[in-house]
């Protein structure tokens, strides 16, 4: 039972690409509720709210990824 290198690096591309949006998405939903209560300007959050909601699909694409790569026989 060997690890599959290609598929552990892919997954692991995932989770990198995952992480810088899990930090700006909540900043930009901050930034978005006081867009609202300044300027009833609604596109700030709705970017945040659709990185965090991308965040969240590549986190676990990547987490199932990994864990195929360890775990799955192919033999």
């Amino acid at each position: 039972m060997a690890t599959d290198r290609k598929e552990l690096v892919r997954g692991l591309k995932y989770e990198l690409i995952a992480l810088p949006l899990v930090i700006l998405a909540p900043i930009l939903i901050t930034i978005g509720y006081k867009a609202i209560k300044q300027q009833n300007n609604y596109i700030w959050i709705v970017i945040g709210i659709g990185l965090a909601i991308t965040a969240i699909i590549l986190g676990f694409l990547g987490i199932k990824i990994i864990l195929n790569a360890f775990f799955n026989d192919k033999e």
